[in-house]
């Protein structure tokens, strides 16, 4: 029912990309969320980008079963600092151009922060920090058609699509099909609204599920009143409601784990069987 995916850099004691690909493979799973500069950063970065490694990646990947689902580029879109926003806009530009050579249907990032370093602003819930934010995915989209690969856009509280509202009017002002919402109902949620998860996923596939390419599934428990990252099954997410959301909107859809390591995947893969059934 699902395509479920981990993120490369989840999975521990790999040296090589075939000790990855055997690895992710050794848990039965046929997809991989792909952070080449963190799996690697002695391989990737955007010097060596080229077609001949995205190829070679792709067949490492698939000798074992395993496509590159998302090619991951997280940056700060909206860089306060011009010059530095560029060259991250090109970044993400230059994995467009090879994410065909990867095998990925998709480059993803979250949007960022005003601030450089990421941190807690209101400053991100501005009109001017969204209309920011709206020009460079205009941009970054209409590369993106050129290539015929698509933006995977993940929105989050502390950036300037922080809501379901705001990521609707993101749609709106980019109308493309070009452009995905990777949706994660933990990033949406604070330790006052966790109970509304299961909700704020239904209104959210309700509204833009047409453009919902993939979801994360992200499980947290509440630690003084901050949510805190745990393996999937280990905290309070309502996984089965969202499964269930989900199968309904969007059947085979990708579903990548976060924050479950290869030390606590094989009782999360059995949980998650537990929801095909």
């Amino acid at each position: 029912m699902f395509q479920y995916a981990v993120r490369g850099h989840d999975m521990k004691n790999c040296p090589t990309p075939k000790d990855l690909a055997k690895k992710i493979a050794h848990y039965q799973l046929n997809n991989v969320q792909f952070a080449m500069t963190k799996s690697f950063p002695d391989i990737g970065d955007l010097t060596t980008m080229n077609p001949g490694l995205g190829t070679f990646f792709k067949q490492t990947f698939a000798a074992e079963g395993i496509q590159i689902a998302l090619l991951s580029c997280y940056s700060n879109l909206i860089h306060p600092d011009l010059e530095k926003r560029e060259a991250l806009l090109t970044r993400f530009e230059r994995y467009l151009a090879h994410a065909k050579y990867f095998g990925a249907a998709m480059v993803a990032s979250e949007t960022g922060s005003v601030l450089p370093e990421m941190g807690y602003t209101e400053e991100n819930f501005s009109d001017a920090a969204f209309e920011d934010l709206v020009g460079v995915i205009q941009r970054l989209v209409a590369y993106a058609e050129k290539q015929q690969v698509m933006v995977g856009i993940e929105a989050g509280l502390n950036h300037p699509l922080y809501s379901l509202d705001r990521i609707e009017l993101l749609l709106e002002r980019v109308p493309s099909a070009y452009l995905g919402i990777i949706f994660d109902p933990t990033n949406l949620i604070t330790s006052d609204d966790y109970p509304m998860q299961a909700t704020i996923t239904e209104e959210a596939f309700a509204r833009f599920g047409d453009s919902i390419v993939c979801l994360h599934l992200k499980d947290y428990r509440i630690t003084d009143s901050q949510l805190q990252v745990v393996p999937l099954g280990e905290g309070c997410i309502q996984y089965q409601k969202i499964l269930a959301i989900v199968a309904r909107y969007k059947p085979y859809c990708y579903v990548v784990l976060e924050g479950t390591t290869d030390a606590t995947l094989p009782r999360a893969l059995a949980l998650l069987s537990a929801c095909n059934r």
